[in-house]
């Protein structure tokens, strides 16, 4: 059987727990990243001659209702 001090099998034991944490936390984070940077990256818009919110490109400044076609300029928080 294998001989291990009480220390270093204490110091194994929290180790790999911490590296398990980590790499859900990795995991995690680059899953997140990939599902929703593409809804990250729309930029919300209120029509107001319609009165219709929607969301197009975060490049787009100006942006077309897909409702009545007016011109809107992106909402500012």
């Amino acid at each position: 059987m294998i001989s291990i001090d009480f220390s270093w099998f204490a110091l194994l034991y929290v180790g790999a727990g911490m590296a398990i944490i980590f790499g859900f936390w990795f995991y995690y984070d680059i899953r997140d990243r990939r599902l929703y940077q593409e809804v990250r990256d729309r930029v919300t818009f209120h029509c107001i001659k319609c009165g219709k919110i929607y969301t197009d490109n975060r490049e787009k400044n100006v942006s077309g209702c897909p409702q009545c076609g007016f011109e809107n300029a992106r909402l500012k928080f």
